[in-house]
């Protein structure tokens, strides 16, 4: 392990690992199980993908252990067994695991590092967050975290995700589209809808009703000839940026940076929304609302 971080793990050991630059071998240790409630840096090593990273002894060349390893958060209730390589009878482990830690209220299996780092992506943002904590539809606590899991291992965005986070580690002109992609992640999680211009809910009710921070409404006046994906609102009292609101009577979520529609009432001619005054733009959300 390159850095000092497995003596706050759970659990360490030292391995045997074969240099992919000059084929040598060479002894590293690295965390076969972590508690990132007790550790907070390894959260922090993992979003940087500096976590279980071996320095080479012999030529100093670096490398990804792609040793497995468990995730726990014991807040959250979460244990994840993350597999870097695939195990031969996968089953089989999966079975062993499930009967040995069946006992964690949320027990998942993760075979791919940019889940787990999605993961890691989407708890920072709710977290720090207020005006999407607000707009949100996922719950609280495990409720969020299952809804949370389900889009990582079955929603067919993450392969993009993937292909644009190694693109980004390689070219910095990247990260545009990696924002994009984060942007659009939400925005499915959430399943929000275009603004309507008209500031019609589908179920009918003024949407500008659900527009507050601080207590507060936030009056569109001004506003609302500017909205786009790419002009930001600010509460006049924190400073938090705003994206959207939610229909106070049936909670459905509806942000600008999908773009503008006429109404999100039902229509016989054009279906759900209306026709499109323009397309809907898969951009990320500004730095502070994803």
């Amino acid at each position: 392990m390159v850095s000092p971080l497995y003596n706050q793990a759970e659990a360490f050991s030292r391995e045997t690992f074969q240099c992919g630059n000059c084929d040598k071998d060479f002894s590293a240790t690295v965390i076969t199980w972590v508690d990132v409630s007790k550790t907070p840096q390894a959260r922090q090593a993992l979003l940087q993908w500096q976590f279980n990273v071996i320095q080479c002894a012999h030529c100093g060349c670096r490398h990804f252990s792609e040793t497995p390893f468990f995730y726990e958060d014991f807040e959250q209730g979460l244990l994840l067994a993350v597999f870097p390589r695939i195990p031969e009878k996968r089953g089989e482990v999966e079975k062993s695991i499930r009967e040995k830690y069946g006992y964690y209220p949320v027990l998942e299996f993760f075979y791919d590092m940019t889940q787990i780092w999605m993961l890691l992506y989407l708890q920072e943002h709710y977290k720090g967050n207020a005006n999407l904590r607000s707009l949100s539809r996922l719950g609280t606590g495990e409720e969020r975290i299952r809804k949370m899991l389900g889009f990582l291992k079955e929603d067919p965005l993450m392969i993009d995700i993937r292909e644009a986070l190694t693109e980004s580690f390689l070219d910095e002109a990247a990260n545009e589209r990696l924002l994009e992609l984060l942007g659009l992640a939400i925005y499915t999680l959430e399943e929000m809808l275009p603004w309507p211009r008209d500031r019609r809910c589908v179920c009918g009710t003024d949407l500008a009703e659900g527009l507050t921070c601080c207590n507060n409404r936030i009056s569109l006046g001004g506003h609302e000839r500017l909205l786009s994906k790419h002009y930001v609102i600010y509460c006049p009292i924190c400073g938090e940026a705003l994206s959207g609101a939610s229909c106070e009577q049936c909670g459905r979520v509806y942000t600008w940076k999908l773009g503008i529609v006429p109404t999100g009432k039902p229509d016989e001619k054009f279906g759900t929304h209306g026709p499109s005054s323009s397309q809907h733009d898969t951009t990320h959300i500004d730095e502070r609302v994803p």
